[in-house]
């Protein structure tokens, strides 16, 4: 199971401990991966009370479903959660607290923090699948995205050269990182405007996006609220379809977003946000379910969990839950209603002058 972005405080959503404990016990999963920004960071309540304590209140907050359920989990780092008093260090050792994390930093000199992999064995004691989790790192606060570091590339090949001679061939590999390679834009098709489709902005200001489906498994569960933003530069995908080992590659970071493509023989997706304090997809909040055949695991099937799907499930803070269905979901799409503001401000403030004005002259 892959949960994305349940960005939460210590204040933590009711709402986001319960849907994870329903997905969780509707799934059974033997694996949970937490694909970044776990934690809001820049949350005001991180700072309100103990902000050195905040950060570990939020991280076992969430984990409280699996601790309950005896679920194995891992997990990466996203853009904001380092962003409250406890760095990426510090997180993990909170995280390694709860039994059952599988999470390590495999590599000091790496940059990011907490890249590593885990193998799944087979019956026979051979490798079957490789999940591989690698640190995006960050952004700025507009939004603009960096790109993986080359140690961060080069420790992926050495590592997969590694495997190849210990075990006499490439162990498929999945990789899951918070921000996705820009080739998930190859997804996508510019499309006229109409309701349902993603608005583009900055270098695609102007353009309208929807999914592409001579590339896309396109049906009732597959949706793109918001265009991409990724990484920058080609390396990192390069890297990874030179060999063929790299067969799977999910994200998550833009909230609004669940399916799933391929590209160049690499299947590629988003899993939408599970956060119900943060903006997400309304009703279609949800997780992601894979499902493998250990002798054929490049094969495998995926669907997603919704708010539908759990009918035990109901949400208790409905006013919250509304507000952040209709936030923005971009400093980009923010602006426009900044500027709103602004503008009705400014007018405010000329009307009332004027008035004064007109006063004193009578």
């Amino acid at each position: 199971m892959q949960i994305a972005d349940t960005q939460d405080t210590s204040w933590t959503s009711p709402d986001t401990v319960n849907f994870i404990r329903c997905a969780v016990k509707k799934a059974q999963p033997d694996l949970v991966v937490f694909s970044g920004d776990q934690l809001k960071g820049y949350g005001i309540t991180f700072n309100i009370g103990d902000r050195k304590a905040n950060p570990k209140l939020a991280i076992d907050n969430l984990l409280k479903p699996l601790d309950e359920m005896n679920i194995p989990f891992t997990f990466i780092f996203g853009n904001h959660d380092h962003q409250c008093a406890a760095d990426k260090k510090q997180q993990l050792e909170i995280y390694k607290e709860h039994e059952n994390c599988l999470a390590f930093n495999a590599d000091d000199t790496l940059d990011g923090y907490a890249n590593h992999n885990l193998l799944v064995m087979g019956e026979d004691g051979k490798p079957k699948l490789n999940v591989l989790l690698i640190d995006s790192l960050t952004m700025s606060l507009k939004g603009n995205c960096t790109s993986l570091s080359k140690n961060q590339i080069e420790w992926y090949k050495k590592l997969r050269d590694e495997l190849k001679e210990k075990y006499g061939d490439y162990v498929p590999t999945m990789v899951f990182q918070h921000i996705p390679v820009p080739e998930i834009w190859n997804l996508l098709m510019e499309v006229p405007k109409k309701k349902g489709v993603s608005t583009g902005y900055r270098e695609h200001a102007g353009k309208f996006f929807d999914l592409n489906p001579e590339y896309c498994e396109i049906n009732s569960r597959s949706f793109v609220w918001e265009t991409p933003s990724t990484l920058k530069g080609m390396d990192e995908f390069e890297a990874m379809n030179e060999k063929g080992d790299v067969f799977a590659m999910f994200f998550g970071h833009d909230h609004n977003n669940s399916f799933v493509g391929e590209y160049k023989g690499v299947k590629m997706g988003y899993t939408q946000g599970c956060g119900f304090n943060v903006y997400g997809p309304a009703e279609k909040r949800g997780v992601r379910i894979f499902d493998f055949d250990e002798n054929d695991v490049k094969n495998f099937d995926t669907t997603t969990i919704e708010i539908k799907d759990l009918p035990e499930f109901k949400v208790t803070k409905k006013i919250r839950y509304n507000a952040y269905t209709y936030a923005p979901n971009s400093f980009d799409a923010a602006l426009p209603l900044i500027k709103c503001a602004v503008a009705g401000v400014v007018a405010t403030v000329g009307l009332v002058t004027a008035t004064k004005i007109i006063k004193k002259k009578k």
